[in-house]
């Protein structure tokens, strides 16, 4: 029988025993009184017994409407602790955030991202991983990770892809190099200058190389390195200029490492990746937003 008792019922039988009268009650809940009148004598048939003494214009509640009551009370408790739960998780981002993504992005760019936003954030927990593409995505797709940023590879079935960010390759040289001059670097200007090479085809360096080919051109080439953020460092160091993905250059300026555009362009798209059947948590959510951002912000113009 009590079984059919509805949480509008409760509702109503609280606010009647907090404010003693029915339309007390009814101002409280936002309803007309003869609906909370309703409510108390549908849930007194459901529960066999009188709950308030209605000799006077008020209402009392009887003994065992107060023993109904105390149980309500711990009713609304948990739900106010569970609402309570939730905006702590809505302000304060409590929980967990798995990442993992491409060197070229989570050495120079996202230690800031991560920085600002568990600064934030203070509960969060933030684990960043920093693999290939290829090991980003299986990552994601068997679940070690919850959020993966790359470039887009294969297609895998076992996760989604959405693009976080499009951009172009740049020439990144020392700020007194020779083509610093320049407003746009060609394959033939890099015919006989120190080139830093990469060696992570993932990394579009297949792109750059056919392009350098078809131009005719073979750089020096007195370095190669698998890391885009190693090759701006040996920019830095005055070792010779480099081919590179643009958002690094950020962390270099204040070591007289100055871009250009590059041309004819490679582009370059960097994907966010989820695991598929698992829509992302808000903490995902919100990081991706804060990487795509910041990205937005340090992007050159062209």
């Amino acid at each position: 029988m009590a079984s059919r008792i509805t949480m509008r019922q409760i509702e109503a039988l609280r606010a009647a025993v907090l404010t003693g009268g029915a339309s007390s009650a009814a101002r409280l809940l936002n309803v007309s009184q003869p609906s909370v009148s309703r409510l108390l004598a549908e849930l007194e048939r459901e529960v066999g017994f009188p709950l308030f003494d209605r000799s006077n214009r008020r209402l009392r509640p009887t003994p065992e409407c107060e023993v109904l009551y105390a149980e309500a009370e711990g009713l609304f408790a948990g739900l106010n602790g569970i609402a309570a739960r939730a905006n702590e998780i809505r302000q304060a981002g409590l929980g967990q955030l798995r990442l993992a993504c491409m060197p070229s992005l989570s050495s120079g760019v996202l230690p800031k991202v991560v920085a600002a936003f568990c600064r934030a954030r203070p509960q969060v927990q933030v684990t960043l991983s920093s693999y290939g593409s290829a090991t980003v995505v299986d990552w994601v797709s068997r679940g070690v990770v919850d959020l993966g940023i790359a470039l887009k590879p294969l297609e895998s079935p076992g996760v989604e892809g959405e693009l976080l960010i499009s951009t172009e390759l740049v020439c990144a040289m020392p700020e007194d190099h020779p083509l610093a001059a320049k407003a746009v670097i060609a394959p033939s200007d890099l015919s006989d200058v120190d080139f830093i090479g990469l060696t992570d085809d993932r990394l579009a360096w297949g792109a750059i190389s056919n392009v350098l080919h078809e131009a005719g051109i073979t750089p020096r080439r007195r370095i190669s390195t698998q890391r885009a953020y190693t090759a701006y460092a040996l920019v830095a160091e005055g070792m010779g200029v480099t081919v590179v993905e643009p958002f690094t250059a950020h962390a270099f300026r204040d070591r007289g490492v100055v871009t250009r555009p590059f041309a004819p362009r490679i582009p370059l798209s960097f994907y966010l990746f989820f695991p598929i059947g698992k829509p992302p948590s808000g903490v995902a959510r919100e990081f991706c937003q804060a990487v795509r951002d910041f990205l937005v912000k340090i992007a050159p113009v062209r």
